[in-house]
């Protein structure tokens, strides 16, 4: 089938489209007025509380506005074209307590000294997993931002992600065209994926084309805490990670709004404060257009991808220490293929809903409680035909209905005993039920006995309504003797009642201060991810669920902070897997609309597996005229088959990453990120004639030894210049970007050709998919 070349060609529309967007969208420079003096700044000295010491790159932000500024040598920092009114100002620095009050502007500067005071952290503020990574506006102690917001928004990147921006960080596995995060050899199913405490299911829009975005749109993010450690026992069900995200904390007075269009999508986000500052709310909303892109550059009618999301929450304060918040997410995608040999509708529905109640007791204790559900489904109706075909189906019909539906509780609660004692304890009581009505029918050519062409079909139906009830409860103790040393002790239970899984998960984790500025954290522990109820392999004939894949992973990591801003983190880490479920792909790797029918379907059944590498990062601060990091990861991931050690999908054996960012003013930047790594491993095929019990001749595929190929190397380039205009106390950011600018031809797979002649098959290997081009893209984001 020509499935993939159809799907596949979106990756020249949107070329074409990208290059159609920078000639015409935006024809000329835009004229921005400059910003008349009249209006109000802010000059301010930031000082140790104390100590009187001017606190030099501390971040300075008037909450709501989106670029920060930072103090220098001497402390102090300015803030200009502000217009009259009450500002919330926050300062925050590594070491100190995050400052927060209110400055009112009028037509002239305003001068403010701020102290900061020395961070007495509390015990559950300390960091004491290896792998993690703070992102945006997450900091703790002992942990620097890996990247801010002011990255997020200027660094190479197609679509405006979360999801791409963060696969630059060292142990994750990803290609051009899918955001799909798959952590130290892990699938992207073994990451728990979370936004403001709530599980996501299928985080992606456009699953068809390998899942092209996510569903958070990164304006109403606030930050991100990214683990590739071992992570402790309040997350569970999950092998390799977890990816928790937050919402944005809307500003406590007045109102914020932000526009932004880029080649993807057409974005809207506004959040304010209400009632004194007791309330506040959000609101995000997005809508991709490849579908209007490709009508804009005459591309084919008939192709047709969309999608949208929309992100709101409510929180209200009744008392300083009870926060009552609801939350909504929603996001749709749709796709319709029509031409002469392919037909294809298919539809994603995500729903999620949840109320949150936080409250903070005198006695020390902290409780979260939550209540949630959601609805997720999946619509799949479609054909294709390839009259001729022989190293597959010349036809599929497929029919695929699926839904998946949930609801829960939970609740965690942090007690703090002591200033050097804390007791972590918490429970998660869900009930779901999954809806599974799938057919699909092919037709395959044969040779009769009697030498004449034939056809053989195949057909598979499965219709199933599984249920269950899962149950989780952990308790942890962590402690703190010496003012060097902490250390957690954990254990979860978790209960899967439609796999019949009773699993225990003991985990340690532990961080010393070994010298200034030097932190050495290590982590043990067992992790159990349970067959969902929303994972059956229908298409492949599964009706049945397996029972829970094991781990156990040791992780060693060591942060040093130098001067200057400079940053160096070294972790090694091995993860040993048993009791694995198979595993389905696809061995030309091709995005197929109708995988599961394809003739290169293989079935993986490893007894066991193992993931091991080393992780290097060295990074100059945020903040500075000059950023920049480099990384370097050295890794491997294997599965044991049949008696041997294999590459697993996605192992690449060594990663580069460099990484450069460049502020001349606040104005302009120029930031450029350069990847390297070795290619994915590729499976060969052979093909013969095969004689079945009938005397029918049948052209079969071999697809061993697994893995055994591999793909050249892959690297690329992406530059994007970025330039601000501030506009009164408005921002209007414009954008260009050059994804891969020297234009590398990146293998995503090799293909075969197939034909038989006098009885032999013949074969020929060549390059299959490539990955995207040289893709330009102009955005622009406004902030008023």
């Amino acid at each position: 089938m020509e499935t993939a070349t159809t799907i596949m060609s979106i990756r020249a529309h949107i070329t074409g489209f990208a290059a159609a967007l920078c000639l015409s969208a935006f024809p000329g420079s835009p004229v921005i007025p400059v910003a008349a003096h009249a209006q109000g700044a802010i000059d301010g000295l930031v000082t140790g509380a104390g100590s009187g010491a001017p606190v030099i790159g501390a971040e300075v932000r008037l909450v709501g506005r989106s670029r920060p500024t930072y103090t220098g040598t001497n402390g102090r920092f300015t803030l200009d074209n502000i217009n009259a009114g009450e500002y919330e100002i926050r300062v925050a620095r590594i070491g100190f307590r995050v400052h927060r009050s209110v400055v009112s502007v009028d037509t002239g500067t305003v001068a403010v000294s701020i102290e900061l005071s020395p961070a007495a952290f509390r015990l559950s503020e300390i960091v004491v997993t290896p792998g993690h990574f703070g992102v945006m506006e997450v900091q703790m102690p002992a942990s620097q931002q890996t990247l801010t917001r002011e990255d997020i928004e200027t660094i190479p990147q197609l679509g405006e992600d979360i999801f791409r921006a963060v696969k630059r960080l060292p142990g994750i596995a990803a290609d051009d065209i899918s955001t799909k995060l798959n952590v130290r050899g892990g699938t992207d199913q073994e990451l728990l994926v979370r936004i403001d405490g709530m599980e996501l299911y299928e985080p992606y829009h456009l699953k068809d084309f390998d899942a092209v975005l996510g569903i958070m749109d990164v304006n109403s993010l606030g930050g991100v805490e990214l683990v590739t450690g071992g992570f402790p026992v309040e997350h569970g069900d999950k092998l390799t990670g977890v990816f928790d995200m937050q919402s944005r904390t809307p500003p406590l007075r007045g109102a914020r709004t932000a526009l932004g269009l880029s080649i993807m999508n057409l974005s809207f986000m506004s959040q304010g404060g209400l009632a004194g500052g007791k309330g506040q709310w959000l609101v995000a909303a997005r809508r991709g257009y490849l579908d209007i892109a490709l009508a804009l550059t005459g591309g084919d009618d008939d192709l047709s991808p969309k999608y949208y999301d929309v992100f709101g929450k409510f929180q209200y304060r009744p008392h300083p220490n009870h926060r009552l918040s609801a939350h909504t997410l929603h996001a749709n995608d749709g796709l319709r293929v029509r031409d002469d040999e392919f037909d294809l509708d298919s539809g994603w529905n995500s729903n999620y809903g949840w109320l949150t109640w936080e409250a903070t007791f005198p006695a020390g204790a902290t409780v979260t409680t939550t209540a949630y559900g959601g609805r997720v489904t999946r619509n799949r109706l479609g054909e294709a035909e390839e009259i001729g075909r022989i190293s597959g189906p010349e036809f599929a019909d497929v029919a695929d209905d699926r839904r998946f539906l949930f609801a829960g509780v939970k609740q965690d609660m942090t007690y703090e005993l002591s200033d050097r004692a804390m007791l972590k304890v918490g429970a998660d009581l869900k009930s779901a039920t999954a809806d599974y009505d799938y057919f699909s029918a092919t037709r395959t050519i044969i040779v009769t006995p009697d030498g004449e062409l034939g056809h053989r079909f195949d057909t598979t139906a499965v219709g199933v309504e599984p249920s269950g009830n899962e149950v989780g409860a952990y308790v942890a103790a962590r402690v703190r003797p010496v003012d060097a040393i902490t250390a957690e002790v954990g254990v979860r239970y978790d209960r899967i009642s439609h796999t019949g899984d009773d699993d225990w998960a003991p985990r340690m984790l532990l961080s010393v201060d070994l010298l200034q500025g030097t932190t050495l954290r290590g982590s043990w522990g067992r992790y159990f991810q349970s067959h969902g109820l929303h994972e059956l392999d229908v298409g492949d004939g599964e009706t049945a669920f397996f029972p829970s894949d094991r781990a156990e992973q040791v992780a060693l990591g060591l942060d040093h902070r130098f001067g200057g801003g400079l940053n160096l983190r070294l972790e090694a880490y091995h993860r040993a897997m048993s009791d694995l479920r198979p595993r389905y792909v696809n061995a030309d790797r091709e995005i197929q609309a109708f995988p599961e029918t394809e003739g290169d379907r293989l079935r993986i059944d490893p007894t066991e597996a193992r993931a091991r590498g080393v992780e290097f990062l060295l990074a100059r601060d945020q903040g500075r005229r000059l950023a920049w990091s480099i990384s370097y990861v050295l890794a491997k991931a294997e599965d044991r088959v049949d008696g041997r050690w294999i590459p697993r999908t996605l192992d690449q054996r060594h990663a580069l990453g460099l990484h450069f960012a460049y502020r001349p003013t606040r104005q302009w930047q120029l930031s450029w990120s350069w990847q390297f790594r070795t290619g994915w491993p590729a499976t060969a095929s052979t093909f013969a004639v095969d004689t079945l019990t009938d005397g029918t001749l049948q052209l079969a595929r071999d697809p061993g030894p697994l893995n055994a190929l591999r793909l050249p190397s892959y690297h690329r380039l992406d530059v994007r210049l970025t330039r601000n205009f501030f506009i009164k106390s408005n921002v209007l950011q414009v954008y260009f970007d050059i994804f891969n600018l020297y234009n590398r031809h990146n293998l995503r797979s090799y293909d075969y050709g197939v034909s038989v002649r006098d009885g032999r098959v013949l074969v020929t290997q060549f390059d299959g998919d490539e990955l995207l081009p040289v893709l330009p893209s102009l955005g622009v984001r406004w902030e008023f």
